[in-house]
């Protein structure tokens, strides 16, 4: 028993709870990584946007073939892009991911076990 009065973890309870953390730390890390890839193309969906609106602009009466040709695949480009981003293809990513499930099997109501190692050693 502990201080507090309450029977200690056993070593297969407190490695469980590693388990978890770590689970957890994956997880946090994945979903900083799914964010900054579609902050990412976002940013690329929007310079993309722009870059075809200063162009279209430059149509004249004597359209140049190969720019009209380079404007259509940027469209197409663009496309996918905003495809990637839409609600709800990033809310099929996250449930394909399961990284923000509405029951949290990765939760540890204790928090996060002590390290192994405290202090660095």
């Amino acid at each position: 028993m502990d201080s507090s009065g309450t029977e200690a973890p056993g070593p297969s309870e407190l490695a469980r709870r590693r388990k978890l953390a770590g689970a957890r730390q994956e997880r946090e890390r994945e979903r900083r990584a799914l964010l900054i890839s579609l902050i990412r193309t976002k940013r690329r969906a929007k310079e993309l946007q722009q870059w075809i609106e200063a162009h279209d602009l430059f149509e004249t009466d004597e359209p140049n073939p190969e720019l009209k040709r380079m404007l259509d695949w940027a469209r197409i480009e663009l496309d996918t892009l905003n495809a990637v981003i839409a609600p709800a293809r990033v809310s099929e990513m996250l449930r394909d991911r399961n990284l923000f499930p509405e029951t949290d099997e990765l939760a540890d109501p204790l928090g996060d076990p002590a390290p192994r190692r405290p202090w660095g050693r």
